[in-house]
C-alpha cells in the first residue's frame, strides 16, 4: 500500500466493543462509491511500531476499541515543503461534514481529519468533551523529554519516570471539567450536533492553516493546568462554556429567580451489576490473588486495582466471604488476568511488539515472561504459556506461582 503525504485522513476510533457489520459500516462510511478511490487502512492489523510512525493513539485508546483510517489522495494538493508551508489551501468542508456524518451514524468515540505526514488536527469530533482533551495530552503522555508536570527536560526522562507520567495520563484527565476545558478555546470553531462536540481549526473558506492545530492543542491539553497531586480538581476558574458555532463565551444571564424549596430526595437506585463470570479467588503466602475470567478485566478495572478500590473490581456475584474482603481492604490483594494483544502493554515507553517479546523474554517455570509496563497500573509481569494463553500479573516478585494458577 503506497500512502502519499498530505492525503487527508479520516481517523475513526471506535467504542469498545461496537459490533458493526459490513453493510452498516460502509453505508456509515458514505456508501461504496464514496470509498471507491480512498485507501482503508486497519490499524490494528498494523505492527505496533507502525502506528506510532503514522499517528500513535496509545494511551488514549482503550482495550477493545478498535480504529480505522480512511486515506484520500484527493482532496488536498500536496505541498512541496510541508515542513516550512503551514497552510492548507484545499477546502476542507466537505470533509468535516462528511466526518460528523459518519460519527452520527456509527458508535464512535473520536473522529478526527489530519494529513498524513503532519501533526495536528484540522477536525476533532467527540461524543465527550474530555475525549476532546485526551487525545490534545498525547503529545505530553508520549514525549520523553516531557515530565509529568508538562515541564521539559534537557535528557529523556528514566524508564521509571516516563512510566510514571503514563500512570497519570488519565488522572490528569480528571482535574478539569467540561466548562473549563471549553472555555479555555480561543479563535477555533465549536459546535454540539445531538451528542456529538466538534471543534475544527478551519478557516471560514474551508482551508487549514496547521499553526491553529497546535493552539488548538495547548488550548485544550491545558497542560499550564495541571495540579500539583495528577487527578486533584484544578483550582482554575472556570467561565461559561463557549456557545456553539464561534466559540464565544455566552452572555450572562439575568439575575435568577428567588429559590424554591428543595424537594425531598429520591431514593437513591440499587446499581444493577453488569453481568459476566465470577472472579476466582486464591490465596499465596497468605496473600489474596484475584484470578480475571477474559470478560472481566480492562484498563478501568486496572486503574481501580492500581487504587486498591475494591469495590470497583468485586461484585456480589463474585461470593467473597467477609473475612476476604477485610482482608483486601487491609493488606491489599494481588492479580492475574488474560491479555489479548501484546501491543496493550509497554517497554520503555513503546507498545510491546511480538519480535520484541521473543527476543527479551526470559523463561520462568517453563513459560516466556517479561516485565513490562501496564497502562493505568504500573509494573507487572506478562507471561504466555502454551495452550492456554498470555497473561498479566502483578505478582513481580514470585510470578512462578501465577503461572501455576493457569497452567
Amino acid at each position: 500500500m503506497s500512502l502519499q503525504l498530505d492525503s487527508l485522513v479520516t481517523d475513526l476510533m471506535f467504542r469498545a466493543n461496537a459490533a458493526i457489520d459490513q453493510k452498516t459500516l460502509i453505508e456509515g462510511l458514505g456508501g461504496e462509491a464514496a470509498l471507491e478511490h480512498k485507501q482503508m487502512l486497519d490499524v490494528d492489523r498494523l505492527d505496533p511500531r507502525a502506528e506510532m510512525e503514522l499517528s500513535p493513539s496509545m494511551p488514549f485508546r482503550r482495550r477493545g476499541e478498535r480504529r480505522l483510517m480512511i486515506i484520500d489522495d484527493s482532496v488536498i494538493t500536496p505541498r512541496t515543503d510541508p515542513g516550512a508551508d503551514p497552510m492548507i489551501k484545499s477546502d476542507l468542508r466537505a470533509a468535516k461534514e462528511a466526518l460528523i456524518e459518519t460519527c452520527q451514524k456509527l458508535p464512535i468515540r473520536l473522529g478526527r481529519l489530519f494529513a498524513l505526514g503532519s501533526w495536528g488536527d484540522a477536525v476533532l469530533v467527540a461524543r465527550d468533551v474530555k475525549d476532546l482533551r485526551a487525545i490534545c495530552l498525547l503529545p505530553w503522555a508520549l514525549d520523553p523529554q516531557v515530565d509529568q508536570d508538562g515541564k521539559r527536560r534537557q535528557t529523556p526522562l528514566s524508564q521509571k519516570e516516563f512510566e510514571a507520567k503514563l500512570m497519570a495520563y488519565e488522572k490528569r484527565l480528571e482535574e478539569l471539567d467540561e466548562n473549563q476545558i471549553l472555555a479555555r478555546l480561543q479563535g477555533l470553531t465549536f459546535e454540539r450536533r445531538g451528542e456529538l462536540v466538534i471543534v475544527d481549526a478551519l478557516e471560514a473558506d474551508g482551508t487549514w492553516d496547521q499553526r491553529k492545530s497546535m493552539a488548538m492543542e495547548m488550548q485544550l491539553g491545558a497542560w499550564d493546568s495541571f495540579s500539583m497531586i495528577p487527578g486533584a480538581p484544578s483550582t482554575a476558574k472556570a467561565p461559561p462554556a463557549p456557545a456553539a458555532g464561534n466559540g464565544a463565551a455566552k452572555p450572562a444571564a439575568a439575575a435568577a429567580p428567588a429559590a424554591k424549596p428543595a424537594p425531598a430526595p429520591a431514593p437513591v437506585p440499587v446499581k444493577e451489576e453488569p453481568k459476566g463470570p465470577p472472579l476466582t479467588v486464591k490465596e499465596i503466602d497468605n496473600t489474596v490473588v484475584l484470578v480475571f475470567p477474559p470478560d472481566r478485566f480492562n484498563l478501568d478495572v486496572a486503574a481501580a486495582l492500581g487504587k486498591h478500590d475494591w469495590d470497583n473490581v468485586v461484585r456480589r456475584s463474585d461470593n467473597l466471604s467477609g473475612a476476604v474482603r477485610d482482608k483486601m481492604h487491609r493488606d491489599g490483594a494481588s492479580w492475574i488476568a488474560p491479555l489479548e494483544f501484546l501491543s496493550e502493554v509497554f517497554v520503555d515507553g513503546k507498545p510491546l511488539t511480538k519480535q520484541q517479546f521473543e527476543k527479551d523474554a526470559q523463561p520462568l517455570d517453563g513459560v516466556k515472561s517479561l516485565e513490562v509496563h501496564f497502562p493505568r497500573f504500573g509494573e507487572v509481569v506478562l507471561f504466555e504459556v502454551p495452550g492456554k494463553g498470555r497473561f498479566v500479573t502483578s505478582l513481580v516478585k514470585g510470578a512462578e506461582r501465577a503461572v501455576a494458577l493457569v497452567k
